[in-house]
């Protein structure tokens, strides 16, 4: 599958693809102020051309994507260093004050996991920041 993105392609494999549909987590990196990368982890959803990620508003992975766009999100390895999968790309807030509820395929992937969640305190209202990434780079560790 190739993805195009304006000027900008990528080349995605059928195993870079389903990974991004069925993984649950992901280390997405952005850069600090001080030039630092900040890793976290979050929640996406894949719809074969960006990613999407909703974050609360004031969390810093939202300024630091406002300040330099260019991040990095890494998928979990087989447990013996291969299976890994990284995707660069250019990331944005798309809209803010929004309800990860009203978006059907991101809430279909995360409702039992949202559901735990809020059984501990934390509620999804507070994830009312939507961002979205742009793949434009792929490596790769072959699988073992």
């Amino acid at each position: 599958m190739e993805a195009t993105f304006g000027f900008m392609s990528v080349e995605l494999t059928q195993e870079v693809s389903s990974r991004l549909t069925s993984d649950n987590f992901g280390w997405l990196t952005t850069v600090a102020k001080s030039g630092q990368p900040v890793p976290r982890l979050i929640w996406f959803y894949f719809d074969g051309a960006e990613l999407t990620v909703y974050s609360m508003p004031q969390a810093g992975k939202v300024r630091h994507i406002e300040a330099h766009p260019q991040v990095s999100l890494n998928l979990d390895s087989d447990g013996n260093g291969g299976g890994i999968i990284v995707i660069g790309g250019s990331a944005r807030v798309d809209a803010v004050d929004v309800n990860c509820r009203d978006d059907e395929p991101y809430w279909a992937k995360y409702s039992a996991a949202a559901e735990q969640l809020e059984t501990e305190g934390i509620s999804m209202d507070a994830f009312s920041t939507r961002l979205r990434i742009t793949p434009t780079k792929v490596w790769t560790t072959p699988t073992g």
